[in-house]
């Protein structure tokens, strides 16, 4: 998946016993997707607290994050029970949306870290990865969202 090609669209279990289905925010809100290897590991749970502690902002700049990883929902459950993350786990168990992502490595059998951000419009805008740079996966995310907003503003106030 590259930078400016239209995000596929997937339907995954969260969490919260509901569904994401990505097509369903198209017009209303960018959406960040970040793809981690497994729940309660160091650098996953790192990351899930540091995009927790700024949910308002990514709120603020118009977005939502979604998290998603193979493990099942019920390991996603305990893991945002323990460390309060306030936002949705997506379940992947088959790694089907990881593959078609582009986050499956290691022969099939592990999930890279991989953070996708889309736009309202289903395109995706921004794409990093960073095994181990954690703190990069944030900066560049709030770097991309700004730029949205910025764009979407200047777009708003040119339309006569």
């Amino acid at each position: 998946m590259q930078i400016g090609e239209l995000a596929p669209d997937f339907t995954l279990p969260l969490h919260t016993n509901q569904e994401f289905r990505l097509s369903d925010h198209r017009g209303s809100k960018s959406v960040v997707l970040y793809f981690y290897p497994r729940d309660f590991t160091w650098g996953c749970t790192r990351e899930g607290c540091l995009f927790s502690s700024h949910i308002k902002e990514i709120e603020h700049l118009g977005a939502i994050i979604i998290d998603i990883s193979a493990d099942p929902v019920e390991s996603h459950k305990e893991f945002v029970s323990k460390y309060g993350l306030a936002f949705p786990l997506a379940s992947d168990v088959h790694m089907t949306v990881c593959r078609i992502y582009g986050a499956v490595w290691l022969n099939g059998i592990a999930i890279r870290r991989l953070t996708y951000i889309v736009d309202k419009n289903g395109v995706i805008c921004g794409k990093t990865r960073h095994e181990l740079l954690i703190n990069k996966h944030w900066d560049y995310v709030l770097g991309v969202l700004r730029a949205l907003v910025t764009t979407n503003d200047n777009i708003q106030s040119a339309t006569p």
